[in-house]
């Protein structure tokens, strides 16, 4: 053998990515969808074998071997499974509840047997095996819905609303489709140990359902976002009223005898600069006891984790409602707002980073004899300290951001200045005051990320 054949073998072969197994997946996808189509043909015999013989293939194109034994399970358990699945689903269905849903996925059980009995004689784990059923069945019970959602199924009850109930081609087309995403991909993941694969397959599943519940659609937004330049007066964008006329000139007015009149983007800004530094303080010790490194004891962690995910939970236009009704609009509610906003961000972050540090100076500390706090102050804190300042100059940013959402329900700023441009219809004005900001913006992150640089 020459020295170079003695290499290659020698040489470890290049790790197996899921990508590699995506056309195997679209294959054994598309097999099991054109077998829908011959649901109705022999009882659905017809349908499970088109959708074993493109398992198999897509075995095949993955370089999966499956002796005939392998084969014939899997084979077997198709055609049991699609027979079962043809017998449940009624021609006019009358409604669909949760024992259709359940009977529906308990058609797919055989299936999954089959696939998890060769994907543990491949060498799965038993765990991984037993996921594999489990994704089957899980599949049935969400396939049936999902067709009813997208706008295919419509149950007997649709009289009522003037149309013909029906469950055809359609209908099965879609189930075999929400199926099969599902569980080939958890099969082919298991027999070549990819998970990624299966994680994948259902992430582009369940996004592409959830936008077509809610009627996103890519044609529908080309469609539509197209309706943008027909607004009235949308351009040339009022410049001149923008930084020359009008209510947000660049300098307050300071005519003699005339009102102190307050420019809306430096009230923007003094509302950032005063709820990142308050906000920022304030989320030292919740961060501090929020994280298991540095918690004086598990009531106390507890407690403020409980309390950082409240604060989390509310959206800022919530609480920004809140302060306006109670201390009235204008900057102060703007300041409160952002403040809990930017004090809930810091602490979230600052807490992992706590989570992430070195726990020997903390230990070091505590055996010298120091008491908790004092320790942390000096053996922790240090550790955090640029990724904490780091971070404020980031959620200075977000609090820029924020403070124009807020000022739209009243809580100060430039929104203050949009909303009431909105109501009138001046698109102009709105589009010049949003190419501004946007350049403000610009500047205040490009500033933020080099101090960042400089810090971390």
């Amino acid at each position: 053998m020459t020295l170079e054949g003695a290499v290659a073998q020698a040489r470890p072969e290049a790790p197996r990515r899921a990508s590699s197994m995506a056309l195997a997946l679209v294959v054994a996808t598309s097999a099991l969808l054109l077998g829908s189509l011959f649901g109705f043909v022999m009882y659905g015999i017809v349908w499970g074998l088109i959708a074993a013989a493109g398992l198999l293939l897509a075995l095949r194109m993955g370089g999966v071997e499956t002796d005939l034994s392998q084969r014939v399970v899997l084979a077997a358990g198709f055609v049991v499974s699609t027979v079962a699945a043809t017998r449940v689903l009624p021609d006019t269905p009358e409604t669909i509840d949760v024992r259709l849903c359940l009977q529906f996925a308990a058609a797919w059980i055989p299936v999954g047997i089959a696939c998890a009995w060769v994907a543990r004689r491949k060498g799965a784990r038993p765990a991984s095996s037993a996921n594999t059923a489990l994704v089957w069945i899980l599949g049935g019970a969400f396939a049936v819905p999902a067709a009813q959602t997208l706008g295919v199924l419509r149950p007997i009850d649709s009289l009522r609303r003037g149309l013909e109930p029906e469950f055809g081609r359609g209908d099965y087309a879609i189930i075999a489709l929400v199926i099969s995403t599902v569980g080939l991909a958890a099969f082919l993941a298991a027999v070549t140990r990819l998970p990624g694969l299966a994680t994948g397959s259902a992430v582009i599943l369940f996004t592409v359902f959830a936008g077509a519940s809610v009627g996103f659609t890519i044609p529908g937004l080309i469609a539509k976002i197209t309706n943008i330049v027909n607004l009235p007066n949308f351009w040339p964008p009022d410049f001149g009223w923008a930084i020359g006329e009008g209510s947000w000139w660049w300098l307050p007015s300071w005519e003699f005898g005339a009102p102190l009149r307050e420019n809306p983007l430096i009230e923007t800004l003094r509302i950032g600069i005063t709820a990142t530094v308050i906000g920022c303080i304030a989320a030292l010790p919740v961060a501090f006891m929020a994280s298991t490194l540095t918690s004086p004891n598990k009531t106390t962690y507890l407690v403020d984790k409980g309390f950082m995910n409240f604060t989390r939970t509310i959206p800022d236009l919530f609480w920004a409602t809140i302060f306006v009704a109670s201390v009235g609009g204008g900057a102060f509610a703007g300041a409160l707002t952002l403040t809990i906003f930017c004090m809930a961000i810091m602490a979230k972050l600052l807490s992992e980073t706590i989570d992430a540090a070195s726990p020997g100076p903390l230990e070091a500390a505590k055996a010298a004899g120091s008491r908790h706090f004092p320790a942390v102050r000096n053996a922790v804190l240090p550790q955090v300290l640029p990724n904490y300042v780091a971070y404020s100059l980031y959620i200075f940013e977000l609090s820029i951001r924020a403070s124009f959402v807020i000022g739209l329900v009243g809580a100060g700023g430039i929104g203050r200045v949009l909303e009431a441009q909105r109501v009138f219809f001046k698109f102009d004005r709105i589009l010049a005051i949003v190419i501004v900001i946007g350049i403000v913006v610009f500047i205040l992150e490009q500033i933020s990320v080099a101090l960042r640089r400089r810090l971390v």
